[in-house]
């Protein structure tokens, strides 16, 4: 039985062309199974990338989305020409081949993707400047907010080339436009360099986003320590770099929270299964009912955090923020 949810780098797979002449998804355009196949072909037709993370097969939401919006053939002709589709399934029982499920893992980690249906928009780069789930609307509508915020997206860029000639905190104002509104965690992770622009033209912290953008930076710094540290199996070192994270930014709320459960990954790979299991517990108590208290409960309930360096498992079932 399939479950109602009102949810909202990488290597080959298998393409997917769809054709036909049924009402469907596969009457028109091609949904590609694979990131890399589908980032190649946008590069080459200059055209961004639209990708579904979701469950047709066992969420019910997902199959709706599909069949009454994505699968379409007004919704596909109406986006194929700016966008190129990418359709990512992650079935129930999560039985995939290996590396397709490493892949797929990849993708999801790398977009923060915590529940299904999820859409990204992203440039032919890979870099995301859009989200948004199932809405009920017709599948034009649907097609027309993607291409807005496309549209909007293409003028922001365009604002902050114009604000290269600029200066001060009239190039900084310029400058910030091309990053886009994603949540933090993506801005941090794609759109340092933009990041790092608007801070070297705007010195006298004219805009006030001195604190928030290096914080983000910091965060990003944190994530690429932990991951390599995890890498290298140096569990200590990266509970220990967690600990100096958490203190040197002053983490408080689901920010702590989700840095907890990287800590809670760490001792348990170190053979400190209790402590694993305390530090879970202490983030279910912080606040049982946002994202990372809910995954602290899963992994507390499975026998302990399982992190490796990677983000926190995404939550399934979850709405998108």
């Amino acid at each position: 039985m399939k479950r109602t949810c009102l949810a909202p780098v990488l290597f080959p797979l298998v393409l997917l062309a769809l054709v036909g002449a049924a009402p469907r998804a596969e009457a028109v355009g091609i949904w590609h199974r694979d990131y890399s196949t589908a980032r190649a072909e946008a590069k080459a037709e200059g055209k961004r990338l639209l990708i579904v993370f979701t469950g047709t097969d066992w969420i019910e939401i997902c199959e709706k989305f599909y069949d009454d919006i994505l699968g379409q053939p007004a919704f596909i002709e109406a986006v194929s020409g700016e966008f190129t589709l990418l359709k990512l399934e992650f079935p129930k029982d999560n039985r995939l081949p290996r590396e397709e499920a490493l892949q797929k893992a990849l993708l999801r980690d790398a977009y923060r993707v915590r529940g299904f249906p999820t859409v990204v928009l992203t440039d032919a780069e890979g870099r995301p400047f859009g989200l948004n789930g199932y809405q009920p609307v017709s599948a034009e509508e649907y097609a027309g907010q993607l291409l807005e915020i496309a549209k909007a997206h293409e003028e922001n860029l365009a604002a902050a080339q114009a604000a290269e000639s600029l200066s001060g905190e009239e190039k900084a104002e310029g400058l910030r436009r091309a990053i886009p509104d994603v949540p933090d965690a993506l801005i941090a992770r794609f759109y340092r360099a933009e990041m790092e622009s608007v801070l070297a033209a705007d010195p006298a912290d004219s805009l006030k986003l001195a604190t928030p953008f290096r914080k983000l930076i910091a965060e990003a710094d944190f994530e690429q320590e932990i991951q390599a540290l995890g890498r290298e199996g140096k569990w200590a070192e990266a509970i220990a770099r967690t600990d100096r994270h958490i203190e040197e930014l002053g983490l408080e709320g689901r920010v702590l929270q989700a840095a907890l459960i990287y800590r809670a990954g760490f001792e348990r790979r170190a053979g400190q299964a209790e402590t694993s299991a305390a530090t879970l517990r202490k983030v279910v108590a912080m606040d049982p009912e946002s994202e990372p208290g809910v995954e602290a409960a899963r992994l507390f309930e499975e026998g302990g955090g399982e992190s490796d360096g990677a983000a926190p498992a995404p939550l399934r079932a979850q709405p998108v923020p």
